[in-house]
């Protein structure tokens, strides 16, 4: 069976991926925005392979998770689910982008070039 990692999977599709995956039996990684938000999947927290913790519109933040996700150990798979689809107003990340941008484009990137390739 496969190791996933899947962002944003405290709820919608990503915590429906994750549901699924770890049924079939795969070891699934899952990811919230922050320490309450993890407390939303607990069901599944308990069946997982861990919980990476991490605010993706942050920079320093991503790469906490990049390094969380390390330490568990590789990957086969990434699930890039976290994401924003509109907000009222722009609103700025630490380094100054759009929070649209970071989580949609940015920390994917990030993460892809920060997690360790499969072996």
């Amino acid at each position: 069976m496969a190791r996933i990692f899947i962002t944003g999977s405290t709820d919608g599709l990503g915590r429906a991926a994750a549901r699924t995956l770890l049924r079939e039996g795969h070891e699934v990684v899952l990811h919230a925005r922050s320490r309450e938000r993890a407390s939303a999947a607990a069901d599944l927290a308990s069946r997982s392979r861990g919980v990476v913790v991490g605010d993706l519109s942050s920079a320093a933040e991503t790469r906490s998770i990049a390094d969380q996700v390390n330490s568990i150990g590789r990957m086969d798979a990434v699930i890039h689910n976290a994401g924003i689809y509109s907000s009222v107003s722009r609103v700025d990340t630490p380094e100054g982008h759009a929070s649209i941008l970071a989580v949609n484009t940015i920390a994917p990137y990030m993460l892809t070039a920060l997690i360790e390739r499969p072996g």
